[in-house]
């Protein structure tokens, strides 16, 4: 008899661990995981009010779409940026199409010596690189531009589970054409260029609403100055 209520208070224990896990959903919560912790602020109070955890996802991936690089899209990550260089930690760029403007950057807050730019060659390479620097657990925010050869979903999912492993924020740019794939993603956004505004549309977020949109204000000097890799 003692020894089945032991073998009771230990599948207990096991479980309550289980269901202690910031990964794990309960449904009667109503709550997602993602949501479970408050994110990380945009920097915009419209945007962060319309996100479940009242900013980007922390430790997982936010994917946003975009027609063409430059229309803003850095204005929209700037403020986050700036607040985890300042925090010390690293912020990490694989492939960017264009040049950081160096002076925008800075003038918008983000302390360029914890800046990393990578550009490793081929898709493999590329996709280690971006695995490797998620989970080493050293980097606040790690932003990827897809390359001509799209990522398939069980490379979506790696990238998504090392963010995790790593508390890692990883934002993905992908070209807009991808919204009706299916993707792992916590977050996906849409964004467009709307004359001085960015339009951004909430594609996708778990344990939150979409379909919303909004106009934010970008940064034009960072736009202007922004120029495509040959």
């Amino acid at each position: 008899m003692q020894n089945k209520q032991l073998s009771e208070d230990s599948r207990h224990q096991r479980l309550s661990r289980l269901l202690a896990r910031p990964d794990i959903w309960q449904a009667a919560n109503g709550v997602s995981p993602e949501n479970s912790r408050r994110g990380i602020t945009t920097g915009y109070a419209a945007l962060d009010a319309l996100l479940a955890g009242r900013g980007w996802p922390r430790g997982a991936t936010t994917e946003l779409l975009v027609n063409q690089s430059g229309v803003g899209e850095m204005s929209l990550l700037l403020p986050a940026l700036a607040e985890m260089t300042r925090r010390e930690q690293m912020v990490v760029l694989v492939n960017p199409p264009f040049i950081p403007y160096a002076p925008a950057l800075a003038s918008a807050g983000v302390q360029l010596e914890k800046l990393l730019i990578l550009h490793p060659r081929g898709h493999k390479d590329e996709l280690w690189a971006v695995e490797q620097s998620l989970q080493s657990g050293c980097c606040g925010a790690l932003l990827s531009w897809q390359g001509r050869q799209a990522p398939v979903d069980k490379d979506l999912r790696r990238l998504q589970l090392a963010a995790r492993e790593g508390d890692c924020s990883h934002f993905h740019f992908r070209p807009a054409s991808t919204a009706t794939s299916p993707s792992p993603a916590s977050l996906r956004l849409g964004l467009a260029s709307d004359g001085e505004q960015l339009a951004v549309k909430l594609l996708k977020q778990l344990g939150g609403r979409s379909g919303q949109q909004l106009h934010l204000a970008r940064n034009p000097d960072l736009t202007r100055r922004d120029r495509p890799l040959h």
